[in-house]
């Protein structure tokens, strides 16, 4: 043991099933002391009717003042630490609050005890840590998860400071470390700390870029699973508040064309608020269903309305169509406009088909829908019909009907349009004729006021994702180019795209102003960069309006995050990046975890969300993570690769470039490697396990084991199989829906796997996940299948996310670092 290193040491042993658990105190100079934050006169939090809110208002706040290093004051008294070891022997009495710094470089758990308090109360990590001693006992058993901690206790007597001690013992039989700190260091990032902060979740900017609308949401503990949300209206230059929505978010907010307006709804109500003196009026109530309001001129506003199936399936169901297995599918949507003045609604398309709201033309008085006929003649197995509707003559035209329709909005040349490279017989694909082409990868078309279609992204490898028809005719819009999602401007006259330099990798939405020389607010984050929120004037540098950096993670410490790209030897680069943990040492050996999908999209440079490479980091792994063939961002020849591969290749990719990552960096520790990924990716992950035996353990979450099933069952399976297996069925390729599924080689897996699948997901469904799970247990092999309660495809609640964080850690530190005991109290064998 290296003692030069410790804070304490704290030894265990077991004897007969019986733990002999040796405490020793936490040393007093690394416990620092606020004394008597309240006097005697002041009734304390225990004589007080609502004691629990008292103590948790108090702890919440001390513990964000430390964390932004602001001055921690009392009733405007200024107050500051002391160590304990400097405390009198006798103090005058009042509430007392203790701190302690402390580190753990794995799971640890151990207990507690106090001595000289009364009625004390410990927060870790400002979470309220319930009593488990006996009798008088003080004592408190903690579960510290490997990194940075805060204990922060909270105690209205202390008769004599001499008496008073915290005393740890750990539980294990192998004594861990854990290093006591005086001041606390830059913590590593932690998961609560990714979920619960504060982001920007919506920007709209005004048409005279004068005012900007945004939503700010956060959680916390208290809250749970409901997240505490404030919309407000702000001026774009000084940031000064002008409106404030609280205790309720407002949907479908929008912008009067003439800057007088902001419309919106709540609770089925549409509301009008006026931008100069704030003046609140209600235009229309009762509208359940109603949605997606937008300004067709000055007086009207347009909107769909949705009437839910009123039919009952008591007994059974006859199925109308393949798309009746999607929720809503029989509910139908049409388009209705609504006189701000008078309330009055008119609706202004019938159909037995829904119709979807794309554009609007104010000025002609048209409208842009799509609606979906059932038709299953060709891949990608679904049609969709672009509409034109003349709302002054009451009738429509339907412009064409397409395959990989996305999306389409008016301009003065005509129609730009978003679609995969076959729409209008191949006009956009940019592979060899008669190569299969990947639709999903968005290319950018214009059709003529004579219906001709120009391809404008022929010899643009990224994806087109969101336009903005800008008053030019010009177009502003979001495209991901490999790893990352930048704005771009189309110039309609000089047919070239331009990238702005919007100091984001990846912009996560975006608003334009409705100026000839407009203005753009826009949202996004980097690899190791929380979110920012920036606003950009016309021909200006862009303003930084939010940095959660300085906020929410001003003490948190990341490691580096560096590129590294890899030759398959096929003529191709497979882009790649690699994440550092936070004091990284060369001359040491990691775990290393290798992250890919494998489907159609790139795993792009987001900052947080499902997958928090980050955090993984911070937990002592190096994390590789790589784009293999048939990612979009890349080129339509690299996309392609996508059809009909199910594995082909891919597999490749990723084998080769993890041996030659490997191999190049001396610090991976290339017996502790792990591979993971979800839903294609999940599928990825045990069709590798039937291939190759190179990774020490695998985690797929949501993952396609027989891809039969996925076509016939999934909610997309059969759609998305559409451009991913073009022309191949299970009756006519059955090389690929046998011999590619992981199930029908689950004999070949040795590699231990770790299943992960919410119970209720629809697109892929849990059975997929049983399947494998089945297999190997009846072939004896290494398997655990974990379940999510009510969990669809993704794990979006607080709870359900953290725990699944959680699961997936615990899982890599037993297989990867032989540490089993996160995993075992998890879930435990009894």
């Amino acid at each position: 043991m290296k003692t030069k290193h410790l804070a304490f040491m704290a030894l265990s042993a077991i004897f007969s099933h019986t733990a002999l658990v040796y405490a020793e105190p936490v040393p007093a100079d690394k416990v620092q002391v606020i004394n008597a934050i309240a006097t005697e006169s002041t009734i304390r939090p225990h004589q007080s009717a609502f004691p629990d809110a008292i103590r948790s208002n108090l702890i919440n706040h001390v513990g964000t003042a430390l964390d932004q290093h602001t001055p921690i004051k009392f009733f405007g008294e200024k107050k500051s630490w002391k160590p304990l070891s400097k405390m009198r022997s006798l103090t005058e009495p009042g509430i007392q609050l203790l701190k302690v710094e402390l580190s753990s470089d794995r799971f640890t758990t151990g207990k507690l005890t106090l001595n000289g308090f009364e009625k004390a109360s410990l927060y870790l990590n400002g979470q309220l840590i319930k009593n488990s001693g006996k009798g008088d006992e003080q004592q408190f058993a903690l579960n510290l998860v490997n990194g940075d901690h805060r204990l922060l206790l909270l105690t209205e007597q202390v008769d004599n400071w001499k008496k008073v001690s915290l005393d740890w013992a750990n539980d294990n039989a192998d004594a861990q470390d854990i290093i006591f700190h005086q001041d606390a260091p830059a913590h590593r990032l932690n998961a609560e700390q990714l979920f619960d902060s504060e982001v920007v979740t919506r920007v709209s900017l005004s048409p005279d870029g004068k005012q900007i609308i945004w939503t700010k949401r956060s959680y916390s503990a208290a809250t749970k699973d409901k997240s505490t949300s404030q919309t407000e209206l702000v001026d774009a230059k000084s940031l000064k508040v002008l409106y404030r929505w609280q205790g309720f978010t407002p949907s479908s907010l929008n912008w009067s064309e003439d800057n007088r307006y902001i419309s919106y709804t709540v609770a089925n109500n549409v509301y009008l608020l006026e931008r100069a003196g704030f003046a609140l009026t209600t235009v229309a109530k009762g509208l359940k269903g109603a949605s997606g309001f937008h300004w067709l001129n000055d007086d009207t506003l347009v909107f769909s309305w949705n009437r839910g199936d009123e039919s009952k399936h008591d007994i059974t169901k006859r199925y109308r169509a393949l798309e009746d297995r999607w929720t809503g599918w029989r509910d139908n949507s049409q388009v209705y406009m609504l006189d701000i003045h008078s309330g009055l609604v008119k609706q202004l398309t019938m159909n037995k088909l829904s119709h979807t709201l794309l554009d609007i033309d104010g000025k002609n008085n048209r409208l842009l829908l799509a609606r979906s006929p059932v038709d299953y003649a060709q891949p990608a197995h679904g049609l969709t019909e672009l509409v034109e509707f003349d709302i002054d003559k009451q009738s429509e035209k339907v412009l064409g009907s397409y395959r990989s329709l996305n999306n389409a909005s008016f301009s003065k040349k005509g129609i730009y349009i978003t679609a995969g490279p076959s729409f209008a017989e191949r006009a956009g694909a940019a592979v060899a004729e008669g190569q299969a082409v990947n639709d999903y990868d968005s290319q950018l078309y214009l059709m003529d006021k004579k219906g001709q279609v120009t391809a404008l992204s022929k010899q643009f490898d990224p994806s087109i994702g969101n336009i903005s028809v800008l008053a030019n005719a010009d177009i502003l819009l979001q495209a991901t180019v490999q790893d990352r999602r930048q704005l771009y401007l189309y110039s309609a006259k000089g047919k070239k795209f331009t990238k702005l330099n919007t100091k984001v990798d990846m912009v996560d939405a975006y608003s334009v102003s409705k100026q000839s020389k407009a203005s753009i607010v826009y949202r996004g984050t980097s690899a190791t960069s929380p979110q920012q929120v920036y606003f950009k004037a016309y021909n200006k540098k862009a303003k930084l309006l939010i940095d959660t950096k300085k906020t929410a993670y001003a003490n948190t410490q990341f490691g580096d995050i560096k590129d590294w790209d890899f030759d398959n030897g096929n003529g191709e680069i497979i882009d790649g990046r690699y994440y550092l943990p936070p004091n990284f040492d060369a001359s040491k050996k990691y775990p290393m975890i290798t992250y890919y999908y494998g489907g159609t999209s790139p795993v792009t440079r987001n900052f947080t969300g499902r997958w928090p490479f980050s955090l993984w980091a911070a937990q002592g792994y190096v994390v590789y993570v790589l784009q293999p063939s048939g990612a979009t961002g890349f080129g339509q020849k690299f996309s392609a690769k996508h059809v009909n591969a199910w594995g082909k290749q891919t597999a490749d990719d990723i084998v080769a470039s993890t041996k030659a990552f490997i191999k190049q960096h001396p610090f991976v520790d290339e017996k502790r490697v792990g591979n993971m990924g979800a839903s294609y990716g999940g599928f990825m992950t045990m069709y590798l396990a039937t291939k190759t035996d190179m990774f020490r353990a695998s985690i797929s979450h949501a993952g396609i084991s027989n891809l039969a099933e996925y076509w016939g069952y999934g909610w997309w399976g059969y759609g998305y199989s559409g451009v991913a297996s073009q022309g191949s069925f299970p009756w006519n390729n059955r090389s690929l829906y046998v011999d590619q599924s992981p199930l029908f080689n689950a004999d070949k897996i040795n590699t231990p796997l770790l299943l992960l699948h919410g119970d209720s997901d629809t697109n892929v469904p849990v059975t997929e996940s049983h399947q494998m799970f089945t297999a190997l247990k009846m072939l004896d092999k290494e398997v655990e299948l974990i379940e999510f309660a009510g969990d669809d495809h993704h794990v979006n609640s607080r709870s359900h996310r953290l725990r699944w964080w959680k699961t997936i850690l615990a899982y890599f530190d037993k297989e990867l670092k032989d540490q089993p005991l996160w995993w075992n109290t998890l879930y435990p064998e009894e």
